[in-house]
């Protein structure tokens, strides 16, 4: 599925689109296509839809020919090719809730600023919302969240997640809730990070990662 498709950027008088991809178990993949094609694929490929993908190139990401195009921090890249043949899957395909694996918290905390991760931790601690009655600031509100070697990453939660899950935040601190948030910002602060409209936020998931914190 193409969970992100950014818009159509230019280094070196060359174009060229990135986009996020996830497969069937939820884990995330970059994508990116370069050259004369690339437009083509920026005209087909639709936020949200689900493609079977033929004849991809996988590249690693430490060569890296364009300064900060990568987001995720993975080894591994796909790069599509102008013979990439898309196809639209003939069977339902069900994207998993949580990735089969999430970071570490010590890897992220290593992670340039600006890039994604998936985080999954027990929520200890839940600020008040802030800046609610400032107009020229956008409310918000701190999550801390311990993973279990007792290392903690601190999320600073945006609209649209403060209004939508704005139960479940006044319970999760005292109650210990645990916290998956997917696709999310990482931030200038050490060890922190933010949410963005990209983001998910899942109490309780269902995954082995959840289980390990009970």
């Amino acid at each position: 599925m193409v969970f992100w498709k950014g818009n159509m950027r230019e280094y070196g008088g060359q174009e060229y689109l990135c986009m996020i991809l996830v497969d069937e178990q939820g884990t995330k993949m970059e994508a990116v296509a370069c050259g004369d094609h690339h437009m083509m694929f920026n005209n087909v490929l639709i936020e949200g839809e689900t493609y079977d993908f033929w004849g991809v190139y996988f590249t690693p990401t430490y060569v890296d020919p364009i300064p900060n195009m990568y987001r995720l921090c993975e080894h591994y890249a796909i790069v599509l090719l102008p013979d990439t043949v898309i196809k639209t899957p003939q069977r339902p395909i069900w994207i998993s809730e949580c990735p089969r694996a999430f970071r570490e918290f010590e890897d992220v905390y290593h992670q340039p600023v600006d890039t994604f991760a998936d985080v999954i931790g027990v929520v200890v601690y839940a600020s008040e919302i802030q800046d609610r009655g400032d107009f020229r600031r956008r409310p918000n509100r701190h999550m801390v969240i311990m993973n279990q070697r007792k290392n903690f990453i601190i999320m600073h939660v945006n609209d649209p997640h403060l209004q939508r899950h704005i139960w479940e935040w006044c319970r999760a601190a005292y109650q210990f809730k645990t916290l998956a948030a997917l696709h999310v910002k990482i931030s200038a602060m050490q060890g922190g990070v933010t949410t963005t409209d990209y983001s998910q936020i899942i109490f309780s998931p269902i995954c082995s990662d959840a289980y390990d914190l009970k």
